[in-house]
């Protein structure tokens, strides 16, 4: 289970974030109030995250603090 990520944030669309991770590219779907309190692209950040794992699908839900996940 992946509980939270550090890297460098690459992207924010309408409802997710991209996070990098030493090459790799996380998406983490995300509350509104998250996306808007992240830095800019480029700049590093942490995420913590719920890992929701279905039959068809594996999703990251990503908060900006473990109390608030």
């Amino acid at each position: 289970m992946i509980g939270k990520l550090k890297g460098t944030l690459e992207e924010v669309g309408e409802d997710h974030c991209l996070v990098d991770v030493h090459g790799v590219g996380y998406v983490a779907y995300c509350p509104t109030r998250t996306l808007a309190a992240l830095p800019a692209p480029g700049e590093a950040v942490v995420v913590f995250f719920i890992t929701y794992v279905g039959e068809d699908m594996f999703r990251l839900y990503g908060f900006p603090s473990a109390l608030e996940r």
